[in-house]
């Protein structure tokens, strides 16, 4: 069995509200999490089995490897153990806008040159 601190599943708990997704290597062993320095690899794959077996999380498991993503009855627990308002939602729930670039724009305002008559009546071969 292993104790977990409060302070360590409020991290994972952050985590998780932020990205809505998090990937945890089978190796009890590790010192700490790869995306969360301050908790033991461990103490992060308890949360997250717990959090599991209370279909807070859907898991899919692959070469060592587990991926978690936290479904809306996950987002509602989290958010009422961290206090936080309903209305916050993952990265993973966000849809992003595209930024218009600039060499989007520049294709735009560029015309084509206008083709001369020679061009145009000229078959698609090579030219020499």
């Amino acid at each position: 069995m292993v104790l977990i601190s409060k302070e360590h599943k409020r991290a994972v708990y952050e985590y998780l509200i932020q990205e809505g997704v998090i990937v945890v290597k089978k190796d009890a062993y590790l010192p700490k999490h790869q995306h969360i320095p301050t908790v033991p690899n461990l103490v992060v794959m308890m949360i997250v089995k717990s959090l599991k077996s209370r279909r807070y999380l859907k898991g899919t498991f692959s070469w060592q490897w587990s991926y978690y993503m936290l479904n809306n009855a996950g987002v509602k627990y989290i958010c009422q153990f961290l206090g936080l308002p309903e209305d916050v939602v993952p990265a993973t729930y966000k849809k992003v806008k595209m930024a218009r670039t600039n060499l989007d724009a520049k294709k735009e305002d560029v015309e084509e040159p206008e083709k001369t008559k020679e061009e145009e009546a000229a078959p698609a071969e090579v030219r020499e």
